[in-house]
């Protein structure tokens, strides 16, 4: 559960760099979760490995990092294009993004680590 409140008032303008930068990072980090995924969950799928399916699934995990890696650079490599002025209003499409941590790191303001205190427990 996230309980972190989601940002009050986002700044009426962002630059179109910082947020496909916060893009290309959250793909990253989820390529490498999927990942984690895959070392964690991949020797206890092969163990029923008589499953024609339980194979796919396996697979499905090593594309999802791939894929998820593929549009990290993707989107890295684009906002590298984009003219570092270049800004837009992200208010409507943060109100839309229910998660408060990623909603704070797509906005900008602040990270996770930043805004949780040393010694918090975060349950969900």
């Amino acid at each position: 559960m996230d309980s972190m409140p989601a940002p009050s008032s986002p700044p009426p303008a962002t630059t179109l760099t910082s947020i496909l930068k916060a893009l290309g990072d959250e793909f990253q980090e989820l390529g490498l979760f999927a990942e984690q995924l895959q070392t964690v969950l991949s020797p206890a799928l092969l163990r029923i490995a008589n499953d024609p399916d339980c194979h796919r699934n396996v697979q499905m995990l090593d594309l999802l990092s791939q894929r998820l890696h593929a549009l990290s650079a993707f989107v890295c490599s684009v906002g590298g294009t984009v003219p570092n002025d270049w800004e837009i209003d992200s208010s409507f499409a943060l109100s839309a993004v229910t998660l408060s941590d990623l909603a704070w790191r797509l906005q900008g303001v602040q990270t996770a680590a930043e805004h949780h205190q040393a010694g918090a427990l975060e349950l969900f």
